[in-house]
């Protein structure tokens, strides 16, 4: 055979071309291009170094732990084990707003950065949304998408950054840049788009010293738990019993026994049909309710009387709404929580609805008392300190002008003083006039 075959790819396969290794050079033979030994080899070693570039791209994604669908920058080693893990998503937002609201630090933080209590806790709760739910790390959100789920802007995101970065609830572990070329293919190699650029990576903490300073949440008395045998059982020992004549003729010792005891024997003929019935459709005994206290009924009637919005409102819906808020209606009355309501809605720049495009107006505003803090003084209780505070320097003034006009002399005692001043004038002019 003088040629080789179409399937014979490799010349050195074919024992009747012999070709030198150190040939270089493709032969051409009835129009076929057969590669030869060096080119072979060439090939070889580009697809071996490319193969060993596609793993070293998989190792480094595995080693930088990339998940989702964009490529995010590594972490320095060992930097985040300097950073306190959070308490969880509610936790940390709970001590956020305490240490915004109550301390002087976290106010003048907000201060310092021009930002208000709700945008910051609105572009904080976005940040906790991205983060791991057990270290409160892996925050790789971009501005964009941290400021679409807040619904600010990007400026309002990096002065709520920069309020975390001031009480130490958030790190940056590495700020956003353009990615480098091996990062560039292994995003590519990730995801399988085209990423130029990547977002900044946060972790969220909780630091000791704000831990400690977070009182800890009111806790629920925890609901009885009882089955419903134990249900049945009950309601069986509280009802009266009965026993008829036969039954105690019959059998003495089932009169007043507990029916459901094991040792006790209920004859058939005491099971008649109307007492069957009536068991059958006996009502379960439930505790009379009781009232609302009346300071929950005045805020809640007040309430509703300065938001025509909620006429439509049953007020008992409305009082279990303000009491499910957790607002104390000892200290808050309804002109507090209606003024307090109008100041939110202001501050966030909306707009309270009509009646005509509201369905559920009691629904509406348990959703808005949830986002309100209600855990510090009411308007009511800073306008009593207030008033406290001006009648104290009112009366501090009163006793001041009461003791200035106790020391003023009488116009008896200026006179007596004005001779005596005479006297002495006149005895020390003589004298005088005697020396002479």
């Amino acid at each position: 055979m003088t040629g080789t075959s179409d399937t014979n790819a490799c010349a050195e396969s074919a024992p009747t071309q012999p070709v030198s290794p150190t040939n270089i050079r493709s032969s051409v033979h009835g129009g076929t291009h057969i590669p030869q030994s060096a080119e072979v080899d060439t090939w070889e070693a580009s697809v071996h170094a490319a193969t060993h570039a596609i793993n070293k791209l998989h190792e480094y994604n595995r080693d930088t732990g990339q998940r989702g669908r964009s490529f995010t920058l590594p972490t320095t080693p060992g930097r985040e084990a300097t950073i306190p893990v959070w308490s969880g998503r509610t936790e940390w937002l709970r001590q956020l707003r305490h240490h915004i609201t109550h301390t002087t630090t976290g106010q003048a933080a907000l201060t310092a950065h021009s930002i208000g209590i709700e945008r910051l806790m609105a572009v904080a709760t976005a940040h906790a949304r991205f983060a791991d739910s057990t270290t409160g790390r892996g925050v790789t959100a971009s501005r964009q998408l941290i400021a679409h789920h807040a619904g600010v802007s990007l400026s309002v995101v990096n002065r709520a950054r920069r309020v975390l970065k001031t009480l130490s609830m958030g790190v940056e572990l590495e700020r956003g840049r353009t990615l480098r070329t091996h990062e560039y293919l292994a995003a590519e190699l990730h995801h399988g788009g085209q990423q130029h650029q990547a977002a900044s990576v946060w972790a969220l903490s909780s630091p000791k010293h704000i831990v400690d300073a977070t009182p800890p949440p009111p806790q629920r008395p925890p609901r009885p738990c009882r089955t419903r045998a134990a249900r049945r059982l009950a309601r069986h020992r509280t009802r009266p019993q009965q026993p008829t004549t036969a039954a105690s003729t019959t059998h003495p010792q089932a009169t007043g026994a507990d029916t459901l005891s094991p040792g006790t024997y209920v004859p058939s003929h005491t099971l008649s049909l109307r007492s069957t019935h009536q068991r059958a459709h006996a009502r379960p005994t439930t505790p009379t309710p009781q009232p609302r206290p009346l300071h929950l009924q005045r805020a809640a009637a007040t309430l509703i009387a300065r938001s025509p919005v909620l006429t439509r409102g049953h007020i008992g819906n409305i009082c279990d709404t303000i009491q499910a808020a957790g607002i104390d209606t000892t200290r808050w009355t309804g002109h507090d929580i209606a003024q307090t309501l109008e100041r939110d809605t202001r501050e966030r720049g909306w707009t309270w609805p009509t009646a005509d495009r509201i369905s559920s107006p009691v629904a509406l505003l348990r959703w808005r008392l949830t986002h309100i803090d209600w855990t510090g003084p009411s308007p009511s209780q800073h306008r009593a300190a207030a008033d406290a505070r001006r009648r104290r320097e009112q009366q501090a003034l009163r006793t001041a002008i009461h003791r200035r006009n106790a020391m003023r002399a009488t116009p008896e005692q200026r006179e007596a003083v004005l001779a005596q001043i005479r006297r002495t004038l006149r005895h020390n002019a003589h004298r005088r006039v005697d020396v002479r």
